[in-house]
C-alpha cells in the first residue's frame, strides 16, 4: 500500500487521519470519494505464523457485510494490495464506550439500555456462527444519538491460527475479558463472548473489573480460570438483585451454567428495566468498601479456613439451600427447569381408512393429553411440530429446541393397530426407551386409556400430575370430538363444525379440549365471515363451562382469546396471571402473552413477552411471531431477519414464507411476494395469502389476475367489505365508474351493523368511494380513539382523505405510512395519483424521493 504521509490513499480511499492503532493494525479516517462519505479503514498488520490469514479475514469480512444491523459497525469493503489487508468500515462519530461512561455519567437505565444493544448486536451476528472473541469497551463506540454498535467483529476469531497462553502475543482477545475456555485454547461458540459481555457490563455497572487491576496478565487470566469473581451486590449494592444475579451468572466459569444467547441475556435486561420503570421512587444508595483487587488478594487468604469449616457446615447448609432454592433461584433458572419434548407427527397416509385416521387423531389426543402436565418436561405445541410433518428428526429437533422427541408409529389392519411409541433423546438421537401395544379400532375409549398407560411406562421418572378420570365423556361424543378435530382446517364447513361442537358441549360441558377447539373454529369463523354472532357464540359456550375445569389451562385460553376481542383488559390480566401460574410452561405461556397484546395492537408488550418466549426456547414459531409483531410495528427489514433465522430452523415451513410474503409486499417487492405464494402452492393458500396475492397482483396492475383472485376472496369471504372496495378500485382504474359505485355500494352495506373499529374504517372507505366525503370522515372521528396507530390504518385513513379531496389530511397520513415502513410502490396506484401530479405534495415527494419514481413507468403498462 503506499506511503504513510498524509494524505495517501489506500485503493479509492484518501486517508486523512489516523484514528487509532493497536497489536492488529491501525485505523485511518479516510474518504470515500466515489460516495462523498466519511469512512474508517483498519490496516491490519501482517500475520507471519499464517500464510493464508489475508484470505480467511477477506472471507470473513464479506460475511460480515452483509450483517446490516444498526448495533454493529457495518463493513463496507476490503482492500488488498501487496498482501497488505485493510477493512474499510463505517465511521461511527462518538465515543468509547469508556470514554461515554466517563463523559456522560449515564444513570441505571440508561447502562441496561445501551447493554441492550450490545446484545442485539451480538445475537444478530451469532445467528449466522461469528463470534467476537475481543468483546471489551475499546470496541464499543456509542454514537451522538446513544446508540451502541460493536466494532472490530469477528476478525479476531479468523485473525490468529493458535492460542498459547506462555506467549502473550499470541493469544486472540484481549486478557481481563476472554473467557476461561478461550484462555485455555479450548473450543468456543457464541458463550465466550457471554462472558466477555459480563466482564463489559460488570464494569459498567460496578466501576471495577470483576477481576481486579492487577499488573500482572498472567495474574488476571489465572484468576479468570481458577478464582470466583467479587459477587456484583457486593460491589454495587444499590444494583437490583435480578441484576446482579444475571452479572454472577454471565461470569460462571462454565460456558453451560451462563445464559442461553445474548437474546436471552437482552430479554432479562428487558424485565430489569420494566421494574426499574415501575419503582423509580425509593432507591438506597449504599456505601461500598470492597474493591475487586482487595477481594481477590484476601481469596487466597480465606482458602484453608473455608475448608476447614466445610464438614461441619455442609448438613446444615444443605437443609437450608434445599428450603431457600425456590426464593433464591433467578427466575429465568425456575422457568427452565425442565426438558422440551415434543411429538412427532406421524406421516399421513392417503390410503387409510376413515377409522384409522381418526384412531390416529385419538392417539396423539391422547399423548397431547398424556404429556401435558408431567413432572420435569414441557411439551411442544402440536401446532408447530404438525408443520414439521415428514421433516428429518434432526430437522424436526432444531426447529423446535426439543431434547426429548416421542415418535408414535401406527399400523392397522381390519380391526385393530399396533401401536409403537419411541422415546428419542435429540443429544444423540438413540432411543431412551419404546413401548407397544395393540389398539382396537372400534375402542376409541379404550385405545386412549392404554395409550396413557403406555405413557406412563414409557416416562416412570416424570409423573402426571393430572387425572384422566375427571373427563366424563361417552364413546360416541369422543368419536364425534375426533372428527370435527380431524376437519378443523376445512374453511367450508365451518358453520357446520361450531354447531356440532356447540351440540356436544350441550350434552357434556366439563370436557376442556372442546372449548379449545372451539376456540379455533370460532375465531376462523369470525375471520371469514364478519359477523359478531360467533363471537356471541363462543362467549354463551364459555359461560356454561362448570367450576371444576374454571382452571384448566384450555379454558383459560380460550377465555383470554374472548376476552381479546371484547377489549375486555381488566378481565385479560386477571387470565394472563391464572395462566402464569396454571401453564408449566413459561414460554409457551409468554407466547400467548404476545398473541394477546399483538391483537390488540400493543406491539412493544408483544415482542417484550416474545424476548422471554425466546429466552426460554429458540424456536421457528417464536421467531416468526416475533418477527409478525415487528411487521406490525412497521420493522420490516428487522423482522425479514428474524423470519429468516426462522426458516433456518426450518426451511420449508409454510407460514414463515406466508409472512415473508406479505413483508416483501408491504416492502414494495409485489414480483417476490408472487413468486413466494405461487410457491406454496395455490390449493394451500389461506384466506390471508390469498388476499395478499390478489393486492400482489393489484400492485403490478395485472388487473385481471387480481379481479379473478379478488373473486375468490369474495366468495370464501362474503361478509368481508374488503375485497370489494379493492374491486372498486379497479373497476374506476379500468375507467368502470357505474360497476365501481355498485361494488362500493356492497361493500357498504356489508359494514351495516359493525361497531368494531375495523368495521366502521371499512365503512368509512366506502363513503369514500362513493363520494360521500363527510359522512366518511365522521366515521373515521368515531375510531380516532379505537383504531391503532399503525401501518394499515394510517394507510386507510390516507386512501379516505385523498378520495374525498382533504389533502392536507391525506399528506399527514402518507407521511406516517412511509415513516412506518410501507414502500412507496403502494402510492403509485390510481387513487394516489395527485400525489405526482400536483403541487400540495412537493414537499413530501421532496423528502421521499422514490415516491413516483414508477408512475411514469405504469403508465405505459397495458392495464390488462
Amino acid at each position: 500500500m503506499t506511503s504513510e504521509q498524509l494524505p495517501f490513499y489506500i485503493g479509492r480511499y484518501k486517508v486523512t487521519g489516523q484514528l487509532g492503532s493497536g497489536g492488529m493494525g491501525v485505523v485511518y479516517l479516510a474518504t470515500d470519494e466515489r460516495l462523498h462519505r466519511r469512512v474508517a479503514i483498519k490496516r491490519l498488520v501482517k500475520n507471519p505464523t499464517s500464510s493464508t490469514a489475508h484470505l480467511r479475514i477477506r472471507k470473513e469480512a464479506l460475511l460480515l457485510a452483509q450483517l446490516n444491523h444498526s448495533n454493529i459497525v457495518q463493513i463496507y469493503d476490503v482492500v488488498e494490495e501487496r498482501d497488505d489487508v485493510a477493512l474499510v468500515m463505517e465511521y461511527v462519530e462518538g465515543s468509547t464506550l469508556e470514554h461515554w461512561q466517563r463523559e456522560r455519567n449515564p444513570n441505571l437505565q440508561q447502562k441496561i439500555q445501551l447493554l441492550r444493544q450490545i446484545c442485539y448486536g451480538l445475537a444478530r451476528a451469532h445467528t449466522v456462527g461469528i463470534i467476537h472473541r475481543d468483546l471489551k469497551s475499546d470496541n464499543i463506540l456509542i454514537d451522538e444519538n446513544n446508540t451502541a454498535k460493536i466494532t472490530d467483529f469477528g476478525i479476531a476469531k479468523n485473525w490468529r491460527e493458535n492460542s498459547d497462553l506462555t506467549r502473550e502475543q499470541h493469544v486472540a482477545g484481549t486478557w481481563g475479558a476472554m473467557s476461561p475456555e478461550q484462555a485455555l485454547g479450548k473450543d468456543l461458540d457464541n458463550r465466550c463472548d457471554l462472558f466477555a459481555l459480563g466482564v463489559l457490563a460488570y464494569k459498567l455497572l460496578c466501576g471495577q473489573s470483576p477481576f481486579g487491576d492487577h499488573e500482572s496478565p498472567f495474574i488476571i487470566v489465572d484468576r479468570i480460570v481458577n478464582s470466583q469473581h467479587p459477587p456484583a451486590a457486593k460491589m454495587n449494592p444499590d444494583l437490583p438483585p435480578a441484576l446482579c444475579q444475571l452479572l454472577d451468572r454471565l461470569l460462571t466459569k462454565n460456558p453451560d451454567k451462563r445464559p442461553l444467547n445474548a437474546t436471552a441475556v437482552a430479554a432479562e435486561l428487558d424485565a430489569v428495566q420494566m421494574d426499574l420503570d415501575a419503582n423509580t421512587a425509593g432507591t438506597i444508595s449504599r456505601t461500598v468498601t470492597i474493591t475487586a483487587e482487595g477481594f481477590h488478594r484476601n481469596q487466597r487468604r480465606r482458602v484453608r479456613h473455608r475448608r476447614i469449616l466445610a464438614g461441619a457446615a455442609l448438613a446444615g447448609c444443605m437443609t437450608l439451600l434445599v428450603a431457600a432454592a425456590a426464593v433464591l433461584l433467578p427466575e429465568s433458572q425456575r422457568e427452565t427447569k425442565g426438558k422440551y419434548i415434543a411429538i412427532v407427527a406421524p406421516a399421513e397416509s392417503a390410503s387409510g381408512s376413515r377409522e384409522a385416521r381418526l384412531l390416529v387423531s385419538n392417539v396423539l389426543s391422547a399423548i397431547k393429553q398424556g404429556l401435558s402436565n408431567r413432572e420435569g418436561l414441557f411439551l411442544v405445541p402440536y401446532s408447530e411440530s404438525e408443520r414439521l410433518r415428514g421433516q428429518p428428526l434432526q430437522e424436526q429437533a432444531r426447529a423446535l429446541n426439543a431434547q426429548l422427541l416421542l415418535q408414535p408409529t401406527i399400523s392397522c389392519e381390519r380391526v385393530h393397530c399396533e401401536a409403537s411409541l419411541e422415546l428419542i433423546d435429540t443429544a444423540n438421537f438413540s432411543v431412551a426407551a419404546s413401548r407397544n401395544t395393540t389398539l382396537e379400532i372400534q375402542e376409541s375409549l379404550g385405545s386412549r386409556a392404554r395409550t396413557l398407560q403406555q405413557l406412563n411406562y414409557l416416562l416412570p421418572g416424570h409423573p402426571t400430575q393430572e387425572s384422566e378420570a375427571r373427563f366424563n365423556i361417552s364413546t360416541d361424543d369422543y368419536q364425534r370430538y375426533l372428527e370435527l378435530y380431524e376437519r378443523r382446517h376445512d374453511e367450508t364447513s365451518l358453520e357446520q363444525s361450531v354447531s356440532a361442537l356447540e351440540a356436544l358441549l350441550e350434552k357434556n360441558p366439563g370436557f376442556p379440549p372442546y372449548y379449545e377447539l372451539l376456540s379455533e373454529l370460532v375465531i376462523d369463523h369470525q375471520f371469514n365471515t364478519r359477523s359478531a354472532e360467533s363471537t356471541k357464540r363462543f362467549e354463551r359456550a364459555l359461560r356454561r363451562a362448570p367450576r371444576e375445569i374454571a382452571d384448566h389451562p384450555a379454558l383459560l385460553a380460550a377465555e383470554l382469546r374472548l376476552a381479546a376481542i371484547n377489549n375486555e383488559v381488566s378481565r385479560a390480566q386477571a387470565l394472563l396471571s391464572q395462566l402464569q401460574l396454571t401453564i408449566p410452561d413459561q414460554a409457551s405461556y409468554y407466547h400467548l402473552r404476545a398473541i394477546y397484546h399483538q391483537t390488540r395492537s400493543e406491539y412493544d408488550k408483544a415482542l417484550q413477552a416474545m424476548d422471554r418466549a425466546l429466552a426460554l426456547r429458540t424456536s421457528a414459531t417464536y421467531l416468526r411471531q416475533k418477527a409478525l409483531a415487528l411487521s406490525a410495528r412497521g420493522d420490516l427489514d428487522e423482522a425479514k431477519d428474524y423470519l429468516l433465522q426462522s426458516l433456518q430452523l426450518s426451511d420449508n415451513d409454510s407460514d414463515t414464507l406466508s409472512l415473508l410474503a406479505a413483508i416483501e409486499l408491504d416492502s414494495g417487492n409485489p414480483g417476490e411476494a408472487i413468486r413466494l405464494l405461487n410457491s406454496l402452492g395455490l390449493d394451500k393458500l389461506g384466506a390471508m395469502d390469498t388476499y395478499n396475492l390478489c393486492l400482489a397482483h393489484y400492485i403490478e396492475r395485472q388487473f385481471e389476475r387480481a379481479q379473478n383472485c379478488f373473486d375468490r376472496v369474495v366468495e370464501s369471504a362474503p361478509k368481508d367489505a374488503d375485497p370489494l372496495l379493492y374491486k372498486a378500485e379497479i373497476a374506476r382504474a379500468q375507467q368502470l365508474p357505474q360497476k365501481a359505485q355498485a361494488l362500493a355500494e356492497r361493500a357498504l352495506a356489508l359494514t351495516d351493523g359493525r361497531e368494531d373499529w375495523e368495521g366502521i374504517l371499512m365503512r368509512a372507505r366506502a363513503h369514500a368511494e362513493l363520494g360521500q366525503a363527510d359522512r366518511a370522515v365522521d366515521a373515521l372521528l368515531k375510531i380516532r380513539r379505537q383504531a391503532p396507530d399503525d401501518l394499515y390504518v394510517n394507510y386507510a385513513r390516507a386512501q379516505i382523505y385523498i378520495t374525498g379531496g382533504d389533502l392536507n389530511s391525506a399528506m399527514a397520513h402518507i407521511r406516517k405510512t412511509l415513516e412506518l415502513g410501507m414502500s412507496p410502490i403502494w402510492l403509485n396506484t390510481e387513487r394516489f395519483a395527485p400525489v405526482c401530479k400536483r403541487t400540495d405534495f412537493a414537499g413530501l415527494r421532496g423528502d421521499f424521493p422514490e415516491l413516483c419514481s414508477k408512475r411514469k413507468e405504469n403508465t405505459q403498462v397495458a392495464q390488462k
